[in-house]
């Protein structure tokens, strides 16, 4: 039996939580921010005071105890993730986890088994299956519009590091720059970015990454001379090939950012360009995203030499609704209702009203990790790296 309300508390409240998760608890219907909770008071108190909240405290031991909490969004760095879910779960509370699911394969495979043990959600935040746009190129392979699809490639990049003080975008710099320092996160801009291809790319193919080829680069340190802002790579370039035989190239980094072929993203600020093509044995596709903030829709374009369209007519754009454009910030989003994150919350919420598993959970992220710790095994032994995924 459906419950009337999702109860939910949000651990974070960060720029992940404001953006991806506080605003669309809270607009939901049928669901209701129970509690939250961050290090930082202040922070906290914040989004207390923004989104109405009853319940604040910096003890995440606290908002575990409560009985008015269903599930937890856990938007904290990955160093705290197995802890906090493991915990979470045990206290038989349904678990919305940011990427990357923790810092290596062996704690995804402990807030996997905990969750198992619980019988209870743990949904992994891979919003990219929630992308409209995304949702549209998997319909169109689907469809058989380009036929055998067998290459990928992304180039997803930002110029911040190149000159921080010009380049972060207002009210962004702690959400950078404790991913360039802290040491304890685990790995750079490989470990944040890639498992939201793999992902991706897994659910278009219906396959399994096979082999990984990595090269990264820490272009801030030993290019741009700032060690202090240098931790971990910057730039990278991964290959891999599926169960399927389909080839994909990955391509991100912090350090420059090509202009985008559709949306023309790629001015001399610091966000995102992210754009890529998919070919097949009947057709192209070529898709271009804004940044993940953004409210507007992706856009895409395809050739198919399937007959479905005029003879005359060659690469032709996919219509996608219109979008707000409006001036937001991590505290001030605005969005339309096909909105990436909030069609994620949408689905988590629902999961736990309806006693319904998640599409995207604790396997997904699991198989990303696995591939994740692949490209960097390969990026160090300068060899490809075989995948098992039978003990997954």
């Amino acid at each position: 039996m459906s419950k009337d309300k999702a109860r939910i508390a949000v651990a974070g409240c960060g720029v992940a939580g404001w953006m991806g998760h506080l605003p669309w608890i809270w607009a939901h219907p049928n669901a209701e921010i129970a509690a939250v909770c961050d290090s930082d008071l202040a922070r906290a108190q914040q989004a207390q005071e923004r989104f109405n909240v009853g319940f604040v405290t910096t003890d995440f031991d606290e908002i575990l105890q409560r009985d008015d909490v269903d599930g937890i969004c856990i938007c904290t760095p990955q160093r705290f993730h197995r802890e906090m879910t493991v915990a979470a779960v045990r206290h038989g509370k349904h678990v919305l986890l940011e990427k990357p699911m923790g810092l290596n394969v062996q704690e995804c495979r402990e807030m996997l088994d905990a969750a198992n043990k619980a019988d209870v959600y743990l949904m992994v935040g891979h919003e990219k299956r929630f992308n409209y746009a995304c949702q549209k190129v998997k319909e169109i392979i689907d469809s058989g519009d380009l036929g055998k699809v067998f290459s990928f490639d992304v180039h997803w990049c930002a110029t911040v590091k190149n000159d921080p003080d010009k380049l972060i975008p207002e009210g962004y710099r702690e959400n950078y720059e404790w991913r360039w320092k802290d040491t304890s996160s685990g790995g750079g801009i490989l470990l944040d970015h890639l498992p939201h291809y793999v992902d991706l790319w897994r659910w278009w193919t219906g396959s399994e990454v096979d082999t990984v080829s990595a090269e990264v680069l820490n272009v801030t340190r030993d290019l741009l001379g700032k060690p202090e802002i240098a931790t971990w790579e910057d730039y990278c370039r991964v290959s891999l090939r599926f169960k399927n035989g389909t080839l994909a190239n990955f391509e991100t980094g912090t350090v420059g950012r090509g202009l985008s072929p559709i949306l023309h993203n790629g001015s001399n600020l610091g966000e995102w360009s992210e754009f890529g093509t998919l070919l097949g044995t009947r057709g192209q596709l070529v898709y271009d995203l804004p940044p993940w903030d953004s409210p507007e829709h992706g856009r895409l374009m395809v050739n198919s030499l399937e007959e479905r369209k005029p003879k005359s007519r060659g690469w032709y754009q996919v219509a996608l609704p219109d979008a707000r454009r409006l001036p937001g910030g991590p505290l001030t989003p605005v969005t339309n209702d096909k909105y990436m994150f909030q069609r994620q919350t949408d689905h988590f919420v629902e999961s736990i009203r309806e006693n319904r598993q998640p599409e995207v959970d604790g396997n997904d992220g699991l198989a990303t990790l696995l591939v994740v710790e692949a490209a960097y095994e390969a990026a160090r032994t300068g060899k490809k790296v075989h995948i098992a995924h039978k003990d997954r």
